[in-house]
């Protein structure tokens, strides 16, 4: 796919779902290998809001961080 404003959201979606696959095969990976907790340790402090009713909070990791990257190479190879 090209990167065009017709695909921003394509762009968006790829690099969002492949964080949050990256998170959970990230702890999948923790789960089976203890040793490699380093893979889930939190890199920035939480980052967001919390209202009464709503809270939203960000945190990065290097599991987070890889599953963006293979969204984004994924999105270019499609």
């Amino acid at each position: 796919m090209t990167f065009s404003r017709d695909h921003i959201g394509y762009f968006l979606g790829f690099v969002i779902l492949g964080g949050i696959l990256g998170i959970a095969i990230g702890s999948f990976i923790v789960k089976l290998a203890p040793s490699l907790a380093v893979v889930n340790a939190p890199l920035t402090r939480p980052i967001g809001f919390d209202l009464e009713f709503l809270s939203f909070y960000l945190r990065f990791n290097i599991s987070a961080i890889m599953g963006m990257i293979a969204g984004i190479l994924l999105f270019k190879w499609i």
